[in-house]
């Protein structure tokens, strides 16, 4: 696959968000987006902390990764 390195000074991110996917909840419409009481819950229950900037990141990896689910 082809595309630009990964920014690895983000890479806490997207590892916060591949653990808050393992935990996603699905219905009969395909996958739920992740609530901001989940992202919550999760920084609290792994003692990471997580600023309104990385919230920020984390909710909008979601938005794409439900567009293509959903696609």
């Amino acid at each position: 696959m082809e595309g630009p390195e990964f920014p690895h000074e983000l890479s806490h991110l997207w590892f916060a968000f591949l653990s808050l996917h393992s935990g996603r909840a699905s219905g009969f419409s395909g996958p739920q987006g992740l609530s901001f009481s989940e992202i919550k819950a999760w920084s609290e229950l792994t003692a990471t902390p997580v600023t309104p900037a990385d919230v920020d990141v984390i909710k909008k990896l979601d938005t794409v990764y439900l567009r293509a689910a959903n696609g």
